[in-house]
């Protein structure tokens, strides 16, 4: 009975490694995929010889169909070390020396076996037993042994690889390749308990069992992690040589994996494998038009573009508190045998390529400007000089240069404050920290402020982070606009502190209300005010309610925008124009030790 028990465990293992073969096969037809095939229908095979072989009574049927299943077992050994090289991604090791040496080392041993029974060489004797059960034993002669010897070491090398696969895996591959690392030592520590004396049956082919444990395993791992998806295509070279992001998804969407890059751009990718891009980050897909949560809250995705060609999107804006930044999305799709496997979302970082776009037309804007100064802003009083000067050739009245003049300082006017705005709405590289109350009197000094008043309000230890050349030249620009319109009186006060102005005793000054968004200054001045309705007008390029060049406003608006400032314009308290500028970076009274007094 016991015995019987042991031919249908034989049978059992080779309908798993057959129906594995199966399994795999309708899975993949890659090389890695075959070789899994072959080698499961190997066991399989050998299985099924050793149950007729064992079912037979006599020696001579014995050794025949022992014969048969052992040669399988002499090419197993490359099949082995085949399927490690492609699992692994090492093909190109595979050079036609290798080849040669590879090819050969099967058809030798198979050679040997099968013109044994004329030379003897392989084998040297078969040695018939009916204890515990009929049966024959090989005994190989040194050439034998040596043969066997080699053909091992095809065996410890592909080992090695899959152990080496295991200890260092790419993600999901840890899974995979310790599935076929399990099972591989299952035909190992089978086949030592052959000829172990506390089994039920001794000299029993146990090591059969061992193909079966590897089919069932191989089973086990193509429904928990899918062990011929796309990630062993991914090779781990393209991984390590490619900067840009790289996320794999299979064909369902399923990620299956990625390289460091997107593991940095999305935080939580490795507990997302196996979740459908669907499910984990919807802005990758095409058909959502929805922003998403991009790695824990740590990371919010933006669809920017679609793709007609693939279910992809085209670009992304992935968004974390420290910064933001714009990826262009490639997609290629990876095949197998003619069928789709997967895709290889390729992700390239292209803020800086998007912040030169955006760059470039704001120098083409300035361009634009450039060309309606020259036609109209410049022509206008080119025409007037002319023709003053014209009247005096004709006159002979001198009186007319005055106006000449007039036009030709009108120009330069207007030409230097063009030149202004071109050079303030530069980007800022680097700011230095400065005391504004001191920034404020520079400027006053500098400006044509006419019989304007400054009340400088700002605390002589304010200080702030800012370019002093590019502020001075918005504090200037704001002087003059006071004068320009008639102003009498021009204020400069802290954003965020509350001063109470009035007489006597009662009077209460500076108390402190600033918060983090309130950082700033405000300039205000008691002129006629600047309409509800045209205040956001005012600092757009040209805008001018006076007989001004209309860009001073808009020199403000680019040194503010430079800064990565906020700028709002509103009524002051006297009635005139207020300017708020916020959002500026100021400089703690811990830090101000390492900071030179600009006083």
């Amino acid at each position: 009975m016991l015995y019987r028990l042991h031919l249908i465990g034989l049978l059992l293992a080779a309908l798993v490694s057959i129906l594995a073969a199966w399994w795999v096969r309708r899975q993949t037809r890659d090389r890695v995929g075959t070789m899994m095939v072959v080698l499961l229908l190997s066991h399989g095979t050998m299985a099924l010889l050793a149950v007729v072989q064992l079912l037979g009574s006599t020696a001579s049927w014995q050794i025949f169909w022992y014969r048969l299943w052992y040669l399988f077992g002499l090419v197993l050994p490359i099949v082995w070390f085949l399927l490690a090289v492609y699992y692994v991604g090492r093909e190109h090791w595979l050079t036609k020396p290798v080849w040669a040496v590879v090819l050969a080392s099967p058809i030798v041993p198979v050679a040997l076996w099968i013109t044994d029974p004329y030379h003897g060489l392989f084998v040297a004797e078969f040695v018939f037993e009916s204890d515990p059960f009929d049966r024959v034993v090989l005994e190989e002669t040194e050439i034998g042994l040596a043969v066997i010897g080699v053909l091992f070491l095809y065996w410890f090398f592909a080992f090695g690889l899959f152990l080496r696969q295991f200890l260092f895996p790419r993600r999901t591959q840890r899974w995979q390749a310790g599935a076929v690392l399990g099972g591989f030592i299952a035909i190992f520590v089978t086949t030592a308990l052959t000829d172990a004396p506390f089994v039920p049956a001794p000299g029993f082919p146990y090591s059969l069992y061992g193909g079966g444990i590897f089919g069932a395993l191989v089973a086990l791992a193509l429904f928990r992690t899918q062990l011929f998806s796309v990630s062993p295509l991914a090779h781990e070279t393209i991984f390590e040589s490619i900067e840009d992001a790289i996320l794999i998804v299979d064909a369902d969407r399923s990620i299956a994996d990625f390289n460091g890059v997107a593991g940095d751009l999305f935080p939580d990718l490795e507990d997302r494998i196996g979740d459908t891009l669907d499910e984990a980050y919807p802005g990758l897909v095409a058909d959502d038009d929805t922003c998403c949560d991009g790695g824990g809250a740590s990371a919010i995705i933006e669809q920017l573009d679609r793709t007609l060609d693939t279910p992809f999107a085209g670009a992304v804006r992935v968004s974390t508190p420290e910064k933001s930044r714009t990826l262009r999305i490639n997609v290629s799709e990876i095949t197998s045998g003619g069928e789709p496997r997967g895709y290889a979302l390729i992700m390239r970082d292209v803020t800086e390529l998007e912040q030169y776009t955006i760059d470039l037309e704001h120098k083409t804007d300035q361009l634009e400007r450039f060309a309606s100064v020259l036609s109209h802003d410049l022509r206008n009083p080119v025409s007037i000089a002319s023709g003053y000067v014209e009247l005096t050739r004709e006159t002979g009245d001198l009186e007319h240069l005055e106006d000449v003049t007039i036009a030709l300082e009108r120009m330069d006017e207007t030409i230097e404050d063009l030149l202004t705005l071109s050079r303030e709405g530069d980007a800022i590289d680097e700011t230095d920290a400065v005391t504004l109350r001191s920034l404020v009197a520079d400027a006053w000094t500098t400006s044509d402020t006419q019989t304007l008043t400054l009340e400088n309000e700002i605390e002589p230890e304010y200080r702030i982070r800012t370019d002093p050349s590019r502020l001075r030249t918005l504090l200037e620009n704001l002087f003059r606009n006071a004068a320009d319109h008639g102003a009498e009186t021009v204020r400069v006060e802290r954003l965020g502190v509350e001063t109470r102005t009035g007489t006597g005793a009662g009077t209460e000054t500076g108390t402190e209300t600033e918060t983090a968004n309130q950082t700033g200054f405000i300039v205000s001045d008691d002129g006629p005010g600047i309409p509800e309705a045209e205040r956001e007008r005012v600092l757009e390029y040209g805008y001018s309610s006076a007989d001004g060049t209309g860009i001073g406003l808009a020199i403000v608006s680019s040194v503010v925008t430079a800064h990565g400032w906020s700028l709002s314009v509103g009524e002051s308290d006297q009635g005139g124009a207020q300017f708020t500028v916020s959002n500026v970076e100021r400089v703690l009274s811990h830090d101000v030790a390492s900071v030179p007094n600009d006083d």
